[in-house]
């Protein structure tokens, strides 16, 4: 037997004067107090905290869901008119202005179970908004000026406005005409604001193989625009209908649905979702005073795949990743680091993003061939319901303060690829299509893997004939990794023993390292995210910065190559960084520093090891050729301008080479050159054996 409207408002006004949290201080009652004071005209009210006050609105929840809203608005309002009448007052009509929003409601759905059993029920779910429709301001209490009787009559009409439907006065008793001529009076109506938008399932939510399921959702009121596409939000209210016509017009007997939003919950960060209890934060402080807690970490990434540990690390550190700051004069550096995979096919390369994407709070997994410049960035699309264009956000921004793991990068439209320069440097996408003028935040990591242009890694090629990547693409990769398929017996029955164990369902678990859950490394990753901002200490700072210099030394006076950028430099910062929160440390040690560097040299001698010089080149990574077969290229072409002067136009090929030879080139270098002169277009071969300038 439920209790009459008068009686549960009565207990719902008691409600929010008298109860107390925990502590025992008033939750709601200085809530109320400071609205005026903050001008505004909405209080959320925690569900859990009403079934902790009485149960029996749990019952009414459950069986009139609209009309219990409804006698909660009644009785802010009844409870304002006694606290502040003044502020109540302002207002005209002040029950469509006040609103009680509820959130934590029991009842959390999973989008894709939305069934017609949920409609006029009130629920809760969750996703990523998708897309957002302008603010329109949406007419609830019409005031409507009679003009029968030739404009003569002086009536006004005041019609409440029903589920969002325009309706007019439908007769006039003073000029007794039905459906008068009337025209709206906006200054005397009440308008509220409106907003249309679309929820999508989140990512983690999503069955292996299935389309991500959407609902619409109607904001009003103080609830608009507080989230925008991209934001991961958790929204109550009433699951409504409305009909389906056919193409030709007519009603169809099927209705489309939507959520007629009541509370909206923003996450703002990437880790503010996960729950942290009091004993994962008694392991997770445990596991950080262990003092192999980094070994550890990096033995829990994709412990299914042998070996790699390298790139295993630096995986670990690009989870936990740098700190992101903003400077004075407003520029923003980024403190999440960019890794790129290039390897040979069957190295675990798509494996090891497929684990990371899955213990990312925010990771998203896409590939190359199935990707666009829209579907990466933002789209502009035509809302067939309101006509206007909106943005509907893309992987990198739904990505925001996580991870998007792209794989076959190498197979990636061109195009479609330069949209995620932005992106990787500055964190924001930039949006200027169909009068659409918008910057999107993709705070997000990117993790890439790609194979080799030719199949597989070449040795005897320079690292950008094997990648054939853009230079202002890999520039922008912190680390960048050459996993190449050798053979070598002892490693390959290790690796078969290996495999086989797993086939035979043996435990993977190392007897030196033992590995960490995926889901209690979730929630360290989420603690050290939350709660630690390391900082840079002198030792660290002197560590990093003497190898800067002493390696940029060497190309002093430009006789030898450029081994490192101020781009490497900020990368060493940024993996330091991730070092020390690993730890959960507020200081960035010597040892971190250290570890950072050592990290760097192991990446570098990997892509950008001149094999003619032996020395680091950034040049082998970041321009068509290295600083060395730049000098040689150089020497080349004094050659042949030498030997065209001596009055030979077309060269021969051996006189050229020795020629370059004298000049102090290697002859394996030299005709490796030449061979490259050719391809560029710069030489050409008129006949066998013979050499011309173009």
């Amino acid at each position: 037997m439920s209790i009459p409207d008068d009686g549960l408002q009565e207990r719902f006004e008691e409600f929010l004067r008298t109860f107390k949290d925990e502590q025992g201080n008033l939750t709601y009652w200085p809530r109320i107090q400071q609205l005026s004071l903050n001008a505004e005209t909405s209080l959320t009210v925690d569900f859990q905290d009403l079934t902790t006050f009485d149960n029996v609105f749990v019952v009414e929840v459950a069986d009139q869901p609209s009309s219990f809203l409804e006698l909660t608005n009644r009785a802010l309002i009844s409870v304002l008119r006694i606290e502040d009448p003044d502020y109540v007052a302002s207002f005209a009509d002040p029950s469509g202005i006040f609103k009680v929003r509820i959130i934590n409601v029991p009842d959390h759905v999973p989008l894709r179970a939305v069934r017609s059993k949920h409609i006029g029920k009130i629920i809760q779910i969750s996703g990523i908004m998708m897309r957002a429709s302008e603010v329109k301001p949406l007419l609830v209490v019409g005031v409507f000026k009679c003009r029968g009787n030739a404009g003569q009559c002086p009536n006004e009409h005041i019609v409440h406005q029903e589920d969002g439907k325009y309706t007019i006065p439908e007769f006039c008793d003073q000029c007794g005409q039905k459906r008068p001529p009337t025209r709206l009076i906006p200054e005397k109506s009440l308008f509220i604001d409106w907003q249309k938008v679309r929820i999508q399932e989140s990512p983690e939510e999503l069955p292996p193989g299935q389309m991500p399921r959407s609902i619409d959702v109607t904001l009003r009121g103080d609830i608009v625009d507080i989230s925008r596409p991209g934001d991961m939000v958790k929204i109550s209210g009433i699951l409504q209908t409305t009909p389906d016509f056919s193409r030709r017009g007519g009603r169809l007997a099927t209705f489309n649905i939507f959520i007629d939003a009541n509370g909206v919950e923003v996450a703002e960060k990437e880790y503010e979702q996960l729950e942290i209890s009091e004993e994962d934060t008694k392991r997770i402080k445990e596991l950080a005073e262990d003092q192999y807690v980094h070994e550890r970490i990096f033995a829990s990434i994709a412990p299914s795949i042998q070996g790699h540990e390298k790139i295993k690390e630096s995986i670990a550190l690009l989870l936990f990743g740098g700190v992101g700051k903003t400077l004075p004069d407003g520029t923003r550096l980024r403190g999440r680091s960019n890794i790129l995979m290039v390897g040979d096919p069957g190295t675990g390369k798509s494996q090891i993003l497929k684990f990371v994407s899955g213990l990312a709070s925010r990771g998203l997994y896409t590939s190359g061939k199935g990707t666009t410049a829209a579907g990466l960035t933002a789209a502009v699309v035509h809302d067939t319901d309101s006509g206007a264009m909106t943005l509907e956000a893309g992987a990198l921004v739904l990505a925001d303060q996580g991870i998007a793991c792209i794989d076959e990068f190498d197979k990636m439209d061109p195009n479609d690829r330069t949209a995620i320069h932005e992106a990787m440097e500055q964190h924001t996408v930039s949006i200027a299509k169909a009068g659409i003028v918008a910057t999107l935040n993709a705070r997000t990591s990117i993790l890439a893997a790609a194979n080799p242009s030719l199949g597989r890694y070449e040795s005897s090629l320079s690292v950008q004939d094997n990648i054939r990547l853009p230079f202002t693409i890999l520039s922008r990769f912190d680390l960048i990794w050459i996993m190449v398929d050798t053979v070598e017996a002892t490693k390959d029955r290790e690796l078969a023993k290996f495999i086989l164990g797993m086939h035979r369902r043996q435990p993977m678990q190392s007897a030196t390292t033992p590995t960490i859950s995926s889901e209690f490394l979730k929630k360290y990753i989420g603690y050290a995210n939350r709660y630690v901002i390391p900082q840079l200490s002198a030792e660290a700072s002197e560590v990093i910065e003497n190898f800067y210099v002493d390696l940029r030394k060497t190309a002093e006076g430009g006789v030898a190559p450029v081994p490192i950028t101020a781009r490497q430099l900020e990368s060493l910062v940024r993996l330091a960084e991730a070092r020390a929160r690993m730890a959960l440390r507020s200081k960035v040690t010597k040892e971190d520093a250290q570890a950072s560097v050592r990290l760097m040299e192991e990446s570098l001698r990997m892509v950008a090891l001149d094999r003619i010089t032996g020395k680091i080149d950034i040049d082998q990574l970041v321009s068509k050729m290295s600083a060395a077969q730049r000098s040689s290229s150089d020497k080349v072409l004094t050659a042949m301008k030498n030997l065209e002067e001596e009055g030979t136009s077309v060269v021969s090929e051996d006189v050229l080479i020795q020629r370059v030879v004298e000049m102090g080139v290697p002859r394996e270098a030299a005709e490796a050159v030449i061979r490259k002169l050719v391809t560029e277009g710069i030489l050409f071969n008129p006949q066998e054996g013979k050499v011309k300038r173009a």
